[in-house]
C-alpha cells in the first residue's frame, strides 16, 4: 500500500497484524493460534505478525500489541480468532488495544509515532469456515 508523506512524497506503509486468541490453560489450544499466525507470517512476509491472548496465556494483547515496538509498523491490523462477537471481542480486546468507543479505529504510541490500530470482525459464518468443517466431516467417515 502507499500513502503520500510531506509535499506528495510516496511512503509506503508497513503493516502489523495483530493475531488476537482467546487463551487456555491447555498449551495445545494456544499452539493452535500460534500456528494460525505463523502461517499468515509465512504466506505473506511483507507483513509483521504477533500474537496475543485475552487470558490465561502469555503475551497478553496488549504487551503483543507494545511487542510492534521498534518494527517500524505504520498500521496494525488487530484480528481476533474467535468464532463470533462475545464480551471479549466487544468489551475487552477494544479496551486492550485503545479503541474509540463504538468504532473499530483506535491508535497506539510505537517509536515515538501514533500508528493506527484496526479491529477486525470475528470469523463468522463463511464458506471458507463450512468448507474446512465439511472436511473435516469427511476425514471422520
Amino acid at each position: 500500500m502507499m500513502t503520500f508523506g510531506k509535499e506528495g512524497h510516496i511512503m509506503s506503509e508497513k503493516i502489523g497484524i495483530l493475531i488476537i486468541g482467546h487463551g487456555s490453560r491447555l498449551p495445545y489450544n494456544n499452539q493452535v493460534v500460534t500456528e494460525i499466525s505463523n502461517i499468515i507470517a509465512e504466506n505473506n512476509p511483507e507483513y509483521i505478525v504477533k500474537t496475543g491472548f485475552v487470558e490465561h496465556s502469555e503475551p497478553k494483547v496488549r504487551d503483543a500489541l507494545m511487542s510492534f515496538e521498534g518494527t517500524g509498523v505504520t498500521k496494525i491490523a488487530a484480528t481476533p480468532v474467535f468464532m463470533a462477537s462475545g464480551v471479549h471481542l466487544t468489551e475487552d480486546i477494544p479496551e486492550f488495544i485503545n479503541l474509540k468507543e463504538g468504532t473499530n479505529e483506535g491508535e497506539v504510541k510505537l517509536d515515538g509515532n501514533i500508528v493506527k490500530i484496526l479491529y477486525a470482525k470475528p470469523l463468522g459464518s463463511d464458506r471458507l469456515i463450512a468448507d474446512l468443517i465439511f472436511k473435516r466431516v469427511q476425514e471422520a467417515l
